[in-house]
């Protein structure tokens, strides 16, 4: 029997957070298009790196064909390790112990998706995204009844995987939550978890209809914080010093999984991450809160992008990413639109037009050609920005 399943690892070149949660919300919306009751459910283990079965690690390695020096090499490394905490040359006593693979160790987050491997293959009613110790299965059914046997029977499943690896369930951090649909609540273990409206994964709070509500309202709240900051502590630093700050303490909150929610957001959610943007700008020329500016000259002024430019950035390069599977088997004839390696737009209607690989077929055709013919990824994305920020 194949087996399709999806295993977000930190070690993979160009993947992340990101990545996981592009793919969860694709598959959601696959699921809507085939008309399906879906749900996600996130089952959260309590100090899932402290407790992991040592064990289950170094016979997953075994499984996939380790040889016999790194089977000795992990298994020392694992057993017996000695712990300690140092803070500013004070040491703590030591302490080892036999369960776990720690945390904050060189290899801890390789050795735990070891360990996960089992965990991914586990079920095949749903679809499973893996990021280290967070996990998401996305559940789909024909009915609402369907559905809620397909919940129950995969909850029973992962906490049979979770007993079985060493782990305990923590009821109070697991997440339930619907599209279009309302799960019933959900009784594992004793512990009840209640359906919800939107659920918090990998740093990026998702909507029950995929809208991103709630994510917009707290990183504009956040990064209206950060200009604050940015006035308060740069008052004294010079005008590049206080940019250096709004690109840490501004930029990087509406940047991480930017790819994830900025292509969805509607006209008023995109203005009101600008305005807060925006505020970052304004503490940066220690400008008023309210009083006219000319933002986008300022901006330019200091290289700053738009929130608009971010997201168009976001998606060239995703859609450079995906160039081979994009221009791939195609049979047809030699128009002058795939002589610019141009690929045939896909049904926009409904569902599918809130597709991320939808969107990215269009930013692929709008790319330059020395672009789309270019393989080296630095000089790509380094071109794509030039292209938008310099427009």
């Amino acid at each position: 029997m194949y087996i399709k399943f999806q295993v977000f690892k930190l070690n993979i070149p160009n993947r992340g957070t990101e990545s996981a949660l592009t793919e969860l919300r694709e598959k959601v919306l696959t699921q809507k298009a085939k008309s399906k009751k879906v749900a996600i459910l996130a089952l959260d283990a309590s100090a899932a790196f402290d407790v992991l079965d040592i064990d289950l690690v170094i016979k997953s390695l075994e499984v996939i064909g380790a040889g016999s020096v790194m089977l000795k090499w992990a298994t020392n490394y694992l057993h017996n390790c000695t712990q300690y905490v140092d803070i500013n040359g004070t040491l703590s006593e030591q302490w080892s112990c036999d369960v776990g693979v720690g945390q904050g160790k060189p290899m801890s987050v390789d050795f735990f998706n070891l360990g996960s491997l089992s965990n991914a293959l586990w079920t095949t009613i749903s679809e499973n995204i893996l990021y280290a110790d967070d996990g998401s299965d996305i559940i789909a059914g024909d009915t609402e009844e369907e559905l809620n046997n397909n919940i129950k029977a995969t909850a029973i499943l992962r906490s049979s995987w979770f007993d079985k690896a060493g782990l305990t369930l923590n009821a109070a951090k697991s997440e339930l939550i619907g599209f279009g649909v309302q799960p019933e609540p959900l009784v594992i273990e004793g512990s009840t978890i209640m359906p919800k409206t939107s659920f918090k994964f990998l740093g990026l709070t998702i909507d029950h209809d995929l809208k991103f509500h709630n994510h917009v309202d707290n990183i504009a709240k956040r990064m209206h914080s950060a200009a604050g900051h940015i006035r308060a502590e740069g008052r004294n630093l010079a005008t590049n010093n206080r940019r250096i700050l709004f690109n840490g303490w501004v930029r990087s909150i509406l940047t991480s999984n930017g790819l994830a929610y900025l292509p969805h957001l509607c006209a008023s959610q995109l203005q009101k991450v600008s305005a807060a943007y925006n505020a970052g700008i304004r503490a940066i020329y220690k400008l008023l809160k309210k009083c006219y500016a000319p933002i986008a000259e300022l901006s330019k002024r200091l290289n700053i992008p738009s929130v608009e430019q971010i997201k168009d950035c976001l998606l060239f390069t995703e859609a450079w990413k995906r160039r081979h599977d994009l221009t791939k088997e195609y049979k047809g004839p030699i128009t002058r639109g795939r002589t610019n390696l141009n690929v045939p737009l896909p049904n926009k209607s409904g569902v599918n037009g809130k597709r991320l690989s939808t969107m990215v077929c269009d930013y692929w055709n709008r790319l330059p050609i020395h672009i789309k013919r270019e393989n080296d990824q630095v000089k790509a994305k380094r071109e794509i920005k030039n292209m938008i920020y310099r427009s």
